[in-house]
């Protein structure tokens, strides 16, 4: 069994924890914790869809692998890869990136990230539940670059997972789903930033490392 009652959890969402695992650091285990309000569910959905995915993903640069389960004394853990950068820290979520975000360099880095990551999902035919700056990770694999990845709401809820299986309904739920991600405020208010004169003149980029807001 293992023991992941005394960690600190890498990060909590509505259903799940998601803990560091002890015995491999390119790993992490998820644990549901609010069961009762839907949080069984969901991972039952997520890993329907990784058994999909497994069967023809080819690149799985943009989302984590899931690797099965494994006993804890919080419960059953679902094993995916740990999102890291290429120095060892944690990742920081795309809401965290934003709002480091002060000058043109950083506003650049932004929507270049958003271009990687649609481009992605549109490849690789990736469905989310919704698209959310809190559960994407930015990941930087060197000092000037950066890789975007979906670590929650991956899969498909409707009854019938039309756009799991249809190239044409995932494209229209895509379209659907990046029009709301890009509406969210706090990506706005740095994708409308059009010229220099919207940000500080002067001063240190955010350069993919800085963790200064």
């Amino acid at each position: 069994m293992i023991h992941l009652s005394e960690l600190t959890p890498l990060g909590t969402g509505r259903h799940r924890k998601c803990y560091p695992h002890p015995d491999d650091a390119q790993r992490c285990i998820k644990i549901v914790y609010n069961s009762g309000h839907g949080g069984d569910k969901e991972t039952r959905r997520e890993l329907k869809y990784y058994a999909q995915l497994s069967r023809r993903l080819k690149d799985w640069s943009g989302i984590p692998r899931y690797y099965g389960t494994v006993e804890t004394d919080c419960g059953t853990g679902y094993v995916y890869d740990v999102i890291t950068d290429f120095d060892g820290k944690p990742s920081v979520t795309l809401t965290e990136f934003v709002e480091q975000c002060r000058y043109p360099e950083d506003a650049k880095v932004l929507r270049h990230m958003l271009k990687v990551l649609k481009r992605y999902l549109h490849n690789n035919r990736i469905v989310t539940m919704t698209l959310k700056p809190q559960n994407i990770l930015c990941r930087r694999i060197s000092e000037s670059e950066v890789v975007p990845v979906v670590c929650d709401n991956i899969g498909e809820g409707t009854l019938i997972p039309l756009a799991t299986w249809s190239g044409w309904f995932c494209r229209r739920k895509l379209a659907r789903s990046w029009e709301r991600f890009i509406a969210h405020k706090e990506l706005a208010a740095v994708l409308d930033m059009e010229s220099d004169a919207h940000l500080p003149a002067s001063g240190s980029a955010l350069s993919l490392s800085s963790r200064q807001a």
